[in-house]
């Protein structure tokens, strides 16, 4: 029989750093907000800048939405998980007081 094991633990710290990560994206695309090209040169620098912000922005949202996407996604594993892990120590648990009292009947 293979042997299948989850570190709940590990999944829970990928989990805070994908949160981490959006919140990064977040900041920088608020901070790309603040940034306004008008001021930086001539007009066609300032257009330059311009689609290179927004070019950016669009790219971080889509970032953005998949690592969120990724993080509900190891939510639901976590929780999975350590849902089976608690029902399979309850049932362990309640074979194992079968087992006792059965032998405890036989003595």
């Amino acid at each position: 029989m293979p042997d299948f094991t989850v570190d709940i633990g590990g999944l829970t710290a990928l989990e805070k750093n994908l949160g981490r990560t959006v919140e990064n994206i977040e900041q920088a695309l608020n901070r790309m907000e603040d940034i306004g090209p008008k001021s930086i040169g001539p007009d066609s620098l300032d257009e330059a800048c311009a689609d290179f912000k927004s070019d950016w922005e669009g790219g971080l949202e889509k970032i953005r939405e998949a690592v969120d996407g990724i993080k509900g996604g190891v939510d639901k594993a976590i929780q999975g998980y350590a849902e089976l892990e608690a029902k399979l120590e309850d049932t362990l648990q309640q074979m194992a007081d079968e087992v006792r009292a059965s032998e405890e009947q036989q003595a």
